[in-house]
């Protein structure tokens, strides 16, 4: 009589079933999101960290042809002076 009192509050297969899917959508499911976007986040800035380095070597390359194309027209300058 015992185990038949204690049987009846035992929850069967569907119920299992049941609670395991609400477990999977509210526990889960909202778990794995945070896991991609925090993988996201760490995958643009390092996307961000090598575009701005890539832009200061530009830069960089730039600022050298611009003082190269000062040089050429200074020289061009002077030598039709002369």
């Amino acid at each position: 009589m015992v185990n038949d009192i204690l049987s009846f509050w035992a929850p069967g297969p569907i119920e299992l079933i049941v609670v395991l899917m609400v477990a999977l959508f509210f526990v889960a499911i909202p778990v794995a999101l945070v896991v991609l976007l925090a993988i996201y986040v760490s995958k643009s800035s390092k996307e961000r960290q090598k575009l701005r380095q890539k832009m200061d070597e530009l830069a960089d390359e730039l600022k050298q042809t611009q003082e190269q194309l000062k040089e050429k027209k200074k020289d061009e300058s002077s030598t039709k002076s002369r």
